[in-house]
């Protein structure tokens, strides 16, 4: 009991600098692509590889029972930002760009319209001084006016049409994300539709689902960052991702095996053989991909120089790497 007293703060110690290092790994590549309005840098299938890497590992969380608890907190943790960063990109490659086309085509219009109702007033103006001594003071006093009147009156109808017209577009443009509502919905009732039938089965069984669920989660991982290693070789530059997204995942790698490996239960609990064998997908999930966060940096240093020849980024469909 000693012994475990003191191990479990250096266990916790490394759960917190984890922790602390997956908050900066993605928080700043969603500023990045918050910042420049794009999100050009990142392969989809890194995205949805790692989407469905955190989502394994949440849910496989859940089912094994030999897991810490911060493993869980950070399993949602990661989860919440791989939603944000795929939204990111969805919003920034299809929504934004369309609404983005529509405020231009309006100011366009706008100009246009304050263009005519300048031409309409000098115009009119030119009439007016032509024919003053032969108009009445009358009719002088009411013409000038009127010119300016309309004109001014068709540019605010011609801009209201113009924003109506903007918003009729824009409708289906929320479609998607309707749909997202519903499959995050249709997805949480099957997670409480898995758990409800993990109630009622054995518990073995329930562990050796969360077993295969993390197995499966450690070879996503593990494959996630070929296709962003892959991108970035096409493309001779690393432009639009932040160092800080795999330096942190770096760190949050190394420490996140270090807590498992120092932790009471794989050291000094009965049961530790057991335990080891249950953590061995977490573990290799973890240290597995160090290898290719290192491989990041080394393209980073040899692109260094690729970043000022580079200035067109394509935007990918989901379907590519």
């Amino acid at each position: 009991m000693n012994s475990c007293g003191l191990v479990s703060p250096i266990s916790g110690f490394f759960s917190t600098i984890s922790l602390v290092s997956w908050m900066c790994a993605q928080l700043p590549q969603i500023y990045t692509n918050y910042n420049a309005k794009s999100a050009e840098g990142i392969s989809p299938s890194f995205l949805l590889l790692w989407l469905c890497g955190d989502f394994l590992s949440f849910t496989s969380c859940l089912l094994n029972d030999v897991v810490l608890k911060f493993q869980v907190y950070l399993s949602l943790f990661f989860l919440l930002n791989d939603v944000t960063l795929c939204y990111q990109y969805y919003y920034y490659n299809s929504s934004y760009p369309r609404k983005h086309l529509q405020h231009l085509q309006q100011q366009a219009v706008l100009e246009q319209s304050v263009f005519s109702g300048e031409s309409e007033t000098h115009k009119t103006d030119s009439i007016h001084i032509r024919h003053k001594r032969a108009s009445s003071s009358e009719s002088s006093s009411l013409t000038p006016p009127d010119g300016p009147r309309a004109s001014n009156f068709g540019s605010v109808a011609i801009v209201g049409a113009a924003m109506q017209a903007g918003v009729a577009q824009a409708q289906p443009i929320l479609k998607p994300d309707g749909n997202a509502v519903t499959a995050g919905a249709k997805g949480a009732s099957g997670v409480v539709s898995l758990l409800s039938i993990a109630n009622h089965a054995s518990v073995d069984s329930v562990a050796n689902i969360g077993l295969v669920l993390a197995w499966g989660c450690t070879f996503v991982y593990m494959s996630s960052r070929c296709p962003q290693l892959y991108k970035n070789y096409k493309r001779k530059s690393v432009e639009g991702v932040s160092p800080l997204l795999f330096g942190s995942a770096l760190m949050g790698n190394l420490t996140y095996t270090m807590s498992i490996l120092t932790s009471c239960d794989f050291l000094y609990d009965s049961n530790k053989t057991e335990f080891f064998w249950r953590q061995l997908p977490y573990i290799l999930g973890s240290a597995g991909t160090i290898v290719f966060d290192m491989a990041y940096f080394y393209q980073r240093y040899l692109y260094r120089n690729a970043g000022a020849n580079n200035t067109v980024m394509g935007l990918e469909p989901w379907t590519s790497a």
